[in-house]
Formats: C-alpha cells, sequence, structure tokens
C-alpha cells in the first residue's frame, strides 16, 4: 500500500470517505437554509414589454442606414429617458400607485441588446398582475415621450417612432426567490463547506491511525496491527478465552513477525513498551506470551512496570511476591512465580512497588535474572513502564534482545511517537519494530471468525478477572 502522505490523493480520498457523513451533513444543512431563506422571501414577480425604434426619414438605402446609425446613438438616451419622472409620473397617475418617480425607477429595468434599436422594460413587483400593467404603462408612456420631445421633421412630424412590438403578459410564475436554484446553490456551498472542514480535521488530527503512518514516523517495521475487540478490552487471561478468535489471530501474525525480525540474530528476551500509560503495552505483553506458549515455548512473562503494575490483574493472582520481591533476595524464583494454569507459561508478578523503581530496574541483580531467565526459558517478555513517562524503559532496554514499541491507534500522537523511538534508539535499545494496537476493524472485510464459545478454567485453575474494561 502507497504510503499516505499530507495532501496527497490518496490521503483526500481517505479523509473524505473518514468525515463523509460531515460532508454530508453540511451539504443537507446548507440546501436546507437555503431554501428555508428562500421561502421566507416575498415573491417577486418580473414583466416585460418591448419597443422598436425607428427614424421617420429617408428614402434611399443610404438615408436609411444614416437614419438607423443615428437611432442607435439615441437608444442610450431614450433608455435613461424611461426612468425619468417625465414617463414615470403619468404612469403613477393612470394605475394610481401610491409611490414616488424615483421609487418607481427602482422596480424598473431597462436594456438594449447589443447593436440593435430595440428597447426592453422589465417591471420587478410583488403583484404579478401589477408587473404586466407597469411594463405596458411604462412602455406606451416612453413611446409618447419620445414622440414629443424626438426633432421634428420639414412637416412637423417628429424623426423618431416608437412602436410596441411585445406587450408584457401577467407572469405565471414568481422570478425570486428560485427555491430551487437557491436550495442547490446552499447544497452545493454546504458541501463545499463540509469538504474544506474535513480535510481540515484530517490536517489537525496527528494520531497514529494506520500502519503506513506508523511505519513512517517510527521509522520501524510494523510487526503487528491489533484490532480493537472486546475481548482485550477486557483484562481476563485475554485470547486464552478466545483461541479461535480474530484477536488469537492478530497474535499469531505478531508471533510470525517476530520470527522474521529475528532472523539476524537470536532474540530470546522481549521489553514491551508504549509512549504514554493507556496505551495497551501490557494487554500486548500479556497475549504475546500467551501466543508464544501456544506452541509449547518455555515463557516467561515478568511485570516490570513497578509502577502501576496490571499483568497480576489479567491472571487473577496476587502481586505480594513477585520481581521486587526475587530482586531484593527476599524470596527465590521459583516460589515468586506463577505456572499460567497446564500451559508453558510462566508469570513473574511486580511484587510490590518500592521507593526506588528505576534502580532496582538497573540493578545488576535485574540484569544477571534476565540472564538467566534467557537461559532458562525460550522466550521472556518484560512489560516496562510508559517511556515518556519515566525512565524505566530506557534503563531496561539495553539488558534485553529487542524492544517492542505498542502504539494505540485512537489517542498516539506523531511526535510522541517518533520521540519515544528516538529515546529508546538514544538509550542504545534494539528496536524491532511496532505494534499498532486498537486499530479499527474493516467491517466490509467481514469476521470469519464469528463468535466462539469461552474456555473455562477448571475448578482447580485460577479463575479469571476481569473488572475494568481498559487497556493499559
Amino acid at each position: 500500500m502507497a504510503e499516505s502522505t499530507p495532501w496527497s490523493g490518496h490521503w483526500l480520498l481517505s479523509a473524505l470517505r473518514k468525515f463523509w457523513w460531515g460532508v454530508a451533513l453540511c451539504a443537507l444543512l446548507g440546501g436546507g437554509v437555503a431554501y428555508g431563506l428562500s421561502a421566507l422571501e416575498t415573491p417577486r414577480y418580473q414583466s416585460t414589454a418591448s419597443l422598436y425604434f425607428a427614424l421617420n426619414q429617408g428614402a434611399s438605402a443610404s438615408d436609411l442606414n444614416q437614419g438607423s446609425a443615428y437611432t442607435q446613438n439615441q437608444m442610450l438616451s431614450i433608455a435613461q429617458l424611461a426612468t425619468t419622472s417625465r414617463v414615470l409620473e403619468p404612469v403613477i397617475e393612470e394605475l394610481g400607485i401610491d409611490t414616488t418617480p424615483r421609487e418607481l425607477a427602482r422596480s424598473i429595468d431597462v436594456a438594449i441588446p447589443q447593436d440593435t434599436v430595440i428597447l426592453r422594460i422589465t417591471s420587478t413587483t410583488t403583484n404579478a398582475d401589477r408587473a404586466a400593467s407597469l411594463a405596458n404603462a411604462v412602455a406606451a408612456e416612453l413611446a409618447d415621450v419620445v414622440l414629443e420631445i424626438s426633432p421634428k421633421g420639414a412637416e412637423g412630424a417628429p424623426t423618431i417612432t416608437a412602436e410596441t412590438i411585445d406587450q408584457a403578459v401577467v407572469p405565471a410564475s414568481q422570478s425570486s426567490p428560485n427555491k430551487p436554484r437557491d436550495a442547490l446553490l446552499g447544497l452545493l456551498l454546504g458541501a463545499i463547506i463540509g469538504t474544506a472542514a474535513a480535510l481540515i480535521f484530517s490536517a489537525a488530527d496527528t494520531r497514529v491511525r494506520n500502519e503506513d503512518i506508523l511505519a513512517r514516523v517510527s521509522g520501524t517495521p510494523v510487526l503487528g496491527v491489533i484490532t480493537r475487540a472486546p475481548l482485550l478490552a477486557h483484562r481476563a487471561a485475554g485470547i486464552a478465552q478466545e483461541p479461535m478468535g480474530r484477536s488469537a489471530e492478530e497474535f499469531r501474525r505478531l508471533r510470525s513477525a517476530l520470527t522474521y525480525a529475528n532472523v539476524g540474530s537470536r532474540v530470546s528476551t522481549l521489553l514491551v513498551t508504549s509512549g504514554s500509560p493507556g496505551e495497551g503495552k501490557s494487554t500486548v505483553a500479556v497475549n504475546l506470551a500467551l501466543t508464544l506458549a501456544d506452541l509449547n515455548h518455555r515463557v516467561l512473562l515478568i511485570d516490570a512496570d513497578l509502577r502501576r503494575p496490571q499483568v497480576h490483574v489479567f491472571f487473577g493472582i496476587e502481586d505480594a511476591v513477585g520481581l521486587t520481591s526475587v530482586l531484593l533476595k527476599m524470596h527465590d524464583f521459583d516460589t515468586a512465580r506463577y505456572p499460567f494454569r497446564s500451559s508453558t507459561l510462566d508469570v513473574l508478578p511486580s511484587g510490590g512497588t518500592p521507593p526506588n523503581p528505576a534502580e532496582i530496574l538497573a540493578s545488576q541483580a535485574m540484569a544477571d535474572l534476565l540472564e538467566e531467565s534467557a537461559e532458562r526459558y525460550d522466550f521472556v517478555v518484560v512489560d516496562a513502564p510508559p517511556i515518556l513517562n519515566v525512565a524505566d524503559a530506557s534503563l531496561l532496554a539495553p539488558s534485553v534482545d529487542g524492544v517492542l514499541f505498542v502504539v494505540d491507534a485512537t489517542k498516539t500522537r506523531r511526535p510522541n511517537a517518533a520521540k519515544s523511538i528516538k529515546l529508546l534508539e538514544g538509550a542504545g535499545a534494539r528496536v524491532l519494530g511496532s505494534i499498532l494496537n486498537r486499530a479499527r476493524h474493516d467491517k466490509r472485510a467481514g469476521d470469519y471468525y464469528g463468535p466462539v464459545t469461552r474456555v473455562r478454567p477448571a475448578a482447580d485453575e485460577p479463575s479469571d478477572i476481569g473488572t475494568t474494561p481498559t487497556q493499559v
């Protein structure tokens, strides 16, 4: 898939596809508002009468040609005459209109088609009958005034004559407001505003929404995409409850991707971290450990988040004894670990919150524990604190074979993701890749797996506890 950069064609289509409902809503609102405003306006009607002007002298072709040119030169003056009091006062008296010539002139429009001696008088009023009567009255009065004031010939006859060639008729429909046209314009304007808003919101959204953005921002390969699922939202042994579900298959893909990431050198100790709290690093660590154990690998899951430990909640075990107890030599390793059911997975909870978590994690005892665990287990998965909040993950990173960086598609901002990777690399960590968590499931692809029956633990096995619907 091509990388989606801002303002590229692919990015524009993605933004419109994401906010199509907003564009449609703005378009409908624009059309509705425009139609409503148009409906509130007072209807207006237009009617047009046409006059033809000619020179009343000359018999030869040359005289007629000169007369036509003379008449055309006079058309602008005649048009100005149509809206003067000389023409409009008699019209007001004839029609009995309670107005002044100045006000009546605002409802009269005079037009001359180019290179013609035709003059069109259009009246616009709120009454259809009055529009036709006014246009005809102005045309008739203008013709009379032109005959009166035009130059006289040798026998006293006017040189310019005017004749009505089109009588104004009562309009069958209103000229304005044009409701369909206004609604269409409002619809188009609303769609333009909605499109602009969609592009602005998309440009302002700096979250890591998809794997293309994650790969570009982090500069690391995307090893897996974990979609949102109720199974992962409840912390209760994760995919162990639905081993044939969609989430379980996604973690199997992650496990396979790790195999290809380990081609260059052996990787047995993995550190899982994120940029900020609540991005699902513990959820990923727990379910990755369960997935690795599915192949009968000997797996140890260590909760090294000594500030906000969560691993014990997934498995329904106590965390009074665990990593801290082992590092402080209060208990030995075999006493502190918890086997998960009858699997090959062992869990080492945090063991309580010490006053100096960073110092304990950076101690030689922690390095020795990781080295010994790597010899004893096929895989060691370490759940570490967020990299941007505390230095714990940076201190642990050099002691493991590789780091997996978890990003939440719903909340992680691109600058934070880039800064986190930079901090890890600056601490000497080997970042194997990134994992996009809580990605949106593409419903168009369908759900191949469907609902499955949850596996219930036997009476002698630990019960699953899941009370808080939040990945950590």
